[in-house]
């Protein structure tokens, strides 16, 4: 175990300071570009055991390992994209248009009747579904919104090239920034700060790969029984958006829900959109109760109170990008606590 007793010497520890605060100051001055890189690093992280395994038991060059993977992985995606993005596209195209109708024939549901009295004014649910749909057909016909949606989608191809280049020299030369960054620590602390990262690396990567597993299982699962079973609109949009909304802790799985009960109830009335709440709310409990523990483990558990405090201090600080990773840090400091002071509680614990 560290012992957290033992000082650092007064020069280490003044070297340290001032990187951490050179470290601070680059990553405020780099927070506009910053995403593609927290993007790749941790695609990297999540995947250099994977590499490690596969460069031991080939026996193959590193580069031509990575170079091999890539290839797969990209004939994957492409046939995947080949076989759904015609279905995936209309469905998302139905959705965003149709969502609109499907709202209003929820709030006519939950109200009653078919207006809302603000004031002196009486708006109709209709009129609602009509503004929606206006101002989406607006965004997407006028030039200067047509612009800015083109100039968003040429950002995003941009930012995902370089989140594929970033992350191969980072799963290349991983052990050379590593070793880079264990020069900064007197030979007696490197062997602390291993066994330190030694744990970490073992929570974390347990925790992203389990997050990649989870979206696919549960998008799976999702469109198995909303597609054939129940035979519910856009099945297959919705499997895919709730999938993607479970890397966003306590609220994401609330929303797909949410969408997804609304769906159901504008095509299938009350009794539809239960039979999905249940099948979403019975996804969830396997999920928490059987796959979480087996994918990702114990290890990764923090108190409830604990994750919603990490998701809003990563949100007000850093947007979206930081609620996502505010539970890995969370449980990278969770870890370093319970190496650091192993007879105090852990976060996990009450």
């Amino acid at each position: 175990m560290l012992d957290p007793a033992a000082p650092l010497p007064g020069g280490q520890r003044r070297r340290l300071v001032w990187l951490a605060i050179a470290t601070l100051v680059v990553l405020w001055l780099a927070r506009d570009v910053l995403a593609p890189f927290v993007i790749a690093a941790v695609l990297a992280y999540a995947f250099s055991p994977l590499i490690d395994a596969l460069e031991v038991r080939t026996r193959l060059p590193r580069v031509l390992v990575l170079l091999a993977l890539y290839g797969v992985t990209l004939v994957v995606i492409g046939v995947a994209v080949w076989i759904v993005s015609g279905q995936l596209i209309g469905e998302l195209e139905e959705l965003a248009t149709g969502g609109a109708a499907a709202l209003a024939e929820t709030l006519r549901a939950v109200l009653g009747h078919d207006a809302i009295q603000i004031g002196t004014r009486r708006i109709t649910v209709g009129e609602i579904a009509r503004q929606l749909n206006d101002a989406i057909a607006q965004s997407l016909a006028t030039p200067r919104d047509a612009l800015h949606i083109a100039a968003l989608v040429g950002d995003a191809a941009v930012q995902s090239v370089l989140v594929v280049i970033v992350s191969f020299y980072l799963l290349l030369d991983g052990e050379r920034f590593w070793a880079f960054a264990l020069r900064f620590l007197q030979p007696d602390q490197r062997t602390r700060a291993a066994t330190l990262t030694a744990r970490i690396h073992l929570v974390l990567g347990r925790w992203l790969r389990g997050q990649l597993a989870l979206i696919l299982l549960v998008a799976l699962a999702l469109y198995a029984v909303l597609g054939p079973v129940l035979h519910v609109p856009y099945a297959l949009a919705l499997s895919l958006v709730s999938g993607v909304l479970e890397i966003i802790p306590l609220v994401g799985p609330v929303a797909a829900a949410a969408i997804a009960g609304t769906v159901a109830f504008s095509h299938g009335g009350t009794e539809l959109a239960l039979v999905v709440l249940g099948v979403y709310l019975v996804v969830r409990e396997v999920e928490d109760q059987l796959v979480m523990p087996v994918v990702i483990g114990r290890a990764v558990h923090l108190h409830p109170v604990v994750t919603i405090f990490a998701v809003l201090v990563g949100l007000s600080a850093w947007g979206v990008l930081g609620g996502l990773l505010a539970v890995p840090v969370a449980a990278a400091l969770n870890v370093t606590l319970a190496e650091l002071y192993p007879d105090a509680p852990r976060g996990g614990e009450p």
